[in-house]
């Protein structure tokens, strides 16, 4: 794309350069998603009356979407609490909304809270999910000449309202105007977290070839026709509190961002630790992030860690890393390497840079990183905190003091990134499941759920990934059934012999929010793979066998993993509708096959109002399900026994050790029926808090009747999680963590000894 020279129908005044990428968004602000957000004072000027046409333009580029909630606020003018017999009218730009055909919206109530006479809509081609961190234009406009309302998405039109006339909506109130957050009552919601750039406010109603001059133009003129306010950022620097449109006339404040620093270079500083607390042995473990708001690019001297605490001979090296986000940490493309230092016998360590030329710029986003030793003692600890840094431009030194503090992480004995969001052309990965072979070749799965965090019906991809050296390195991803936007895939559970792996899975319509029914119930389906999870067989549908006459609602797998039994019945627990209502009951049943998976059949229900279960099969043969509680907020685990192959099942029972939020879990053996006293240890895991963090994992040494030892794995945001035996007795949990912008899922390796030496219930 090239930028033009001038834009003479807005009145351009300013010459541009040839080439548009490289100037493009020279200058931007970035929000956090998490308060950071900017306020303009409530002028006449952002009025829209009853005769006056008006378009608001801007360019973002998103670091997250929003799933389960409305949508992050780009621009807002507009309380969303405002009560009933008031003026309700406002104006809102929404945008990176999880659901399909709905990334960017625009809402636009009257004085009445309607919108009969107004634009309220969500749009945009779902592949704009897959671009999250890459630069969109947005513009909306109000023309009275057409009596309509547009929203253009990249210079294309998208949506027009549906009202013949508008003819009677305005907007003339004393609200400010908030920019990445929405006005609730007196509290601020739904903040946006990403870039900004070419905010512009303007008093007429721009043409489409205007629309598309201006998503290319970098800069604009203060004489532009029309033009209210416009905020470029040029002279943005941090520790500010006000930005200044090019008009003069509207300043915008900063509202949550860090405050201005009494130093030289360094004018803001802002830090956070790793969303979880353990780190593996190997290379390149996060520890923290920082911030540096840099007054101008500057050389970075040297940089000084306290690792006071840190178990002796437990770290090799530490390295400084900046990245372009500073929300995440992927390993297998760590950014630019800035600095690095050995770790000696004392507790403070120097980095220095790896070159002479290594500058950072005026909002680096920098990471610590740390090689732990291959012999560091599983458990041992390693404290770090930043004491200073060292630059070029000034004699003084920056100590962040009061605003720096100790990260405590354990050491285990590894922790591996399989997916993360944006690889590989998809926006989020969820729903993890993991095998191991004879072999001890490890198969993991994942919903790759290309444009969004969303269930079916969405367009995902069941894929699996294999690691062959217990699970330090993974093999590109296996497609095993390839989604479409009409008829996706996910959900999947695998149980192995060892040679075969048996996948099921479902496809069609959704659970919630387009509902199974019996008209349309979810599909279900099965493959499987005999050659190490390499290549699989075509999908089959087994929904005629599983559903019956009994299951004409639909229902879904517990996804992850399931179970072969002694006797060689391949066994899965899925959850079945029992009505049609939206967010109804549904009953937990043994989905099972005696002959590998030609056919299949279903017990009797298992528990009545159950959700995601998973099952095994204890030393006598009796089965036992872990099933997750359908009320939310934290509560005791149930479960249910049968001693007749699951042709009856006891009355549902709670372990009170195992309290935590309603959400899938893994269940397993810790080693196989017969294998002496170890064949009565169970494992477990579940986030124990009544949000869905804190994910633990729990040990049982009489096959479920008590949890006496549990150690957590993750200490912030941790959802769905599996488990799986490697050969040398160690455990393996492949989990998803840190929802920003999407999970992460990692694969975590602790020993027995080490969760033994946990808390006891």
């Amino acid at each position: 794309m090239t930028y033009t020279k001038h834009l003479s129908a807005l009145l351009i005044a300013v010459a541009m350069a040839t080439s548009a990428l490289a100037q493009q968004h020279r200058s931007v602000l970035e929000l956090n998603g998490q308060g950071e957000h900017l306020l303009i004072p409530s002028h006449p000027d952002f009025n829209i009356p009853p005769d006056g046409s008006y378009t608001i333009s801007l360019h973002l580029s998103g670091d997250r979407t929003i799933i389960y909630n409305t949508g992050q606020r780009l621009i807002s003018r507009r309380d969303l609490k405002a009560p009933k017999g008031s003026n309700q009218s406002g104006y809102e730009l929404l945008g990176l909304r999880n659901l399909t055909k709905a990334f960017f919206g625009v809402s636009t109530p009257d004085s009445t809270g309607g919108y009969d006479h107004s634009l309220n809509i969500w749009t945009g081609d779902e592949a704009l999910r897959r671009e999250l961190r890459t630069w969109h234009h947005v513009a909306w406009v109000v023309d009275r000449d057409q009596h309509r309302m547009l929203l253009y998405i990249d210079g294309e039109l998208q949506r027009k309202g549906q009202s013949p006339d508008i003819g009677s909506w305005s907007m003339e109130q004393n609200l400010p105007i908030l920019i990445g957050a929405a006005q609730e009552g007196e509290r601020r919601v739904a903040f946006y977290g990403g870039k900004l750039d070419n905010i512009r406010f303007y008093r007429r109603a721009l043409s489409p070839s205007e629309i598309r001059e201006d998503s290319q133009t970098e800069r604009i003129s203060h004489k532009a026709e029309g033009l209210v306010a416009a905020y470029e950022f040029d002279n943005y620097r941090p520790g500010d509190t006000i930005i200044n449109d090019v008009t003069g006339r509207h300043p915008a404040h900063l509202i949550g961002f860090p405050q201005r620093l009494p130093h030289h270079s360094v004018r803001s500083y802002r830090e956070h630790g790793t969303n979880a607390t353990l780190v593996g042995r190997g290379t390149t473990q996060p520890l923290f992030t920082f911030s540096l708001g840099l007054a101008s690019p500057e050389r970075l001297r040297s940089l000084a860690l306290n690792l006071s605490g840190t178990t002796p001979s437990a770290l090799t090296q530490v390295k400084l890393y900046e990245t372009q986000n500073g929300d995440r940490f992927d390993p297998r493309s760590p950014g630019r390497l800035i600095a690095t230092g050995k770790v000696g016998k004392g507790c403070k360590v120097t980095l220095r840079p790896v070159s002479k030329t290594q500058t950072l710029n005026a909002h680096s986003k920098l990471w610590v990183v740390t090689d732990v030793a291959s012999s560091a003692p599983e458990g041992g600890k390693i404290v770090s905190r930043l004491l200073e840094v060292r630059l070029s431009g000034t004699a003084q030194p920056f100590h962040p003091d009061t605003l720096s503090r100790a990260y405590e992480h354990e050491i285990v004995l590894q922790r591996t990134l399989l997916w993360a969001p944006g690889e590989n052309h998809s926006a989020h990965y969820r729903i993890p499941g993991i095998v191991r072979l004879n072999d001890g070749t490890l198969v993991a799965s994942i919903d790759k759920r290309k444009n969004s965090e969303y269930d079916l019906p969405e367009d995902i991809d069941v894929e699996v990934k294999l690691s062959h050296d217990m699970g330090k390195t993974w093999s590109r991803p296996i497609t095993v059934a390839k989604g479409s936007p009409q008829q996706g895939f996910g959900d999947a559970a695998m149980a192995t012999d060892g040679h075969t792996i048996h996948m099921v899975m479902v496809s069609g319509s959704g659970l919630w929010h387009y509902p199974s029914q019996a008209k349309k119930p979810l599909q279900m389906y099965y493959t499987s793979s005999s050659d190490g999870g390499k290549s699989w067989s075509t999908v089959r549908e087994i929904s005629d066998e599983v559903y019956g006459d009994r299951f004409r609602y639909g229902g879904f797998f517990g996804s992850g993993n399931g179970i072969i039994t002694s006797k060689g019945r391949i066994m899965f627990v899925a959850a079945m509708r029992t009505g049609e209502e939206w967010g109804g009951t549904m009953d937990n049943v043994l989905v099972y096959s005696d002959d590998q998976g030609r056919t299949w059949h279903t017990s009797p229900v298992a528990r009545a109002n159950g959700d995601e279960s998973k099952v095994v099969e204890l030393s006598d043969g009796t089965l036992l399900i872990s099933s997750r509680n359908r009320a939310g907020g934290a509560n005791a685990r149930t479960f249910v026994r049968s001693t007749d192959s699951g042709m009856t099942w006891s009355e549902p029972q709670t372990w009170p050790e195992l309290t935590g939020n309603a959400c899938n879990a893994a269940l397993a053996r810790y080693a196989p029926i017969g294998s002496g006293k170890d064949q009565h240890l169970l494992l477990h895991t579940l986030p124990t808090s009544p949000t869905r963090d804190h994910l633990r994992l729990f040990l049982s040494e009489d096959e479920g009747k008590t949890w006496r030892y549990s150690r957590e794995l993750c200490a912030g945001e941790a959802v769905y999680s599996e488990l799986v035996i490697l050969p040398d007795g160690s455990i393996g949990v492949i989990s998803e963590e840190d929802d920003r912008p999407g999970f992460d899922i990692y694969f975590t390796r602790v020993s027995l000894d080490w969760l033994r030496g946990g808390k006891q219930h």
